[in-house]
């Protein structure tokens, strides 16, 4: 009984875990606005060199239009969009960032070549 109680305890003073799914608008294929999906996708895990950003923005520009229509060159599916995100580190291996720091992504492959910010995280390069 007394574990039980010291577990309980505990519990409630730990951090909330980070959950293993997130939310994202992922693309299969290319189309109009219907192959646009909100889906459960793993969390994306950094590496030393990579950051992990808790998704509070995105931006919306024509770029994302021609993507799924198709006409991004070297784009493979799925894919998840958004060139540009801003919110807050959630992790960084490296030490790059503190948790909690603000920042801004844009570019640099992101949406294409990297899954991008229309998803609830996503993780880049730290510089």
């Amino acid at each position: 009984m007394l574990t039980l109680k010291v577990s309980f305890a505990i519990k409630g003073l730990l951090p909330k875990p980070i959950m293993a799914t997130m939310k994202a608008l992922v693309i299969h294929e290319a189309g109009g606005a219907e192959v646009l999906k909100l889906e459960q996708v793993p969390l994306p895990t950094p590496q030393n060199g990579q950051v992990l950003i808790r998704v509070k923005a995105f931006g919306l520009n024509r770029s994302e239009m021609f993507t799924p229509q198709g006409h991004s060159p070297n784009i493979k599916f799925p894919r998840i969009l958004g060139i540009e995100a801003v919110g807050t580190v959630e992790d960084a291996p490296g030490n790059e960032f503190r948790k909690g720091d603000v920042v801004a992504t844009a570019m640099g492959g992101l949406g294409r070549v990297l899954d991008g910010g229309y998803a609830q995280y996503t993780c880049v390069p730290a510089t």
